[in-house]
This record gives structure tokens, sequence and C-alpha cells, in this order.
């Protein structure tokens, strides 16, 4: 075979010499530029490209193309499933209630309300203790 022929491994996956191909960040605002992160093919109307569904960094042509290219991303792709789970759970804007600060002091009152804080009949207000 020549310089630029593939090779057939034992398994039948071709494999192509020359550099692999890093996992970069898709473009998402320019439609251009769109490539299979494992054999580099454009995508085009007939080329359907399909994102990394962990962490949508990359895409691919198709499933042989994934699976061909899954070890090479697969730490990129935790680390950036990581941050994704992270941004989801903080973007959900989960506070307590206004009821869970001492209005005195204005600090969170500690869990278990109950042992670090007292209800005040007169006020009708949660007061902590100390």
């Amino acid at each position: 075979p020549g310089p630029s022929a593939p090779v057939v491994s034992q398994r039948t996956h071709v494999i192509f010499p020359g550099p692999m191909m890093s996992c970069q960040p898709v473009d998402r605002e320019s439609g251009s530029g769109e490539a299979c992160a494992n054999c580099g093919k454009q995508g085009s109307d007939t080329v359907k490209l399909k994102n990394c569904t962990a962490c949508r960094l990359v895409k691919y042509c198709g499933v042989d193309c994934q699976r061909a290219h899954r070890k090479q991303h697969k730490k990129a792709c935790k680390q950036r499933a990581a941050e994704l789970k992270d941004e989801q759970l903080y973007s959900q804007g989960h506070e307590r209630p206004e009821g869970d600060f001492c209005p005195i002091c204005t600090l969170p009152i500690p869990l278990p309300m109950d042992d670090h804080s007292g209800f005040m009949v007169c006020c009708m207000k949660r007061i902590c203790r100390g």
C-alpha cells in the first residue's frame, strides 16, 4: 500500500495514517466548518452530523465514527458532561425561603431549624439562638 492508503486492521476497522483529530468545540454560530470529529467529513444536506449527546462538543457522521473516536474523546467528554451537569444544577436557582433567615442577624438559620431557633409568637417570626 502507498503512503496515503488506508490500512485495514484485523478487527475490520479502517485506520487512516496521519495525525488524529482532537476534540474541539463545534462552532454553533456559523453553519460552515462543521465536520465529523473522527473522519473529517463535512456536514451537508446529504451528510447529517449529530452532536455527541453527552458533551455536545463534537459531531459525528455516524455511529461507527463515534465508536472509533470514543477512546480519544472519552476524557474530554466526561469532563464537559460534568461541567454541563453542574451548570444545569446551579442554574435551577433553588434558594432557601425568606423565613429561613433570622430577621435580627439576617443569617441563615442552621438546619435542623427547630434545634437552632425559636418561634416568637409576639412577632410571628422565627429567631435564631445566636
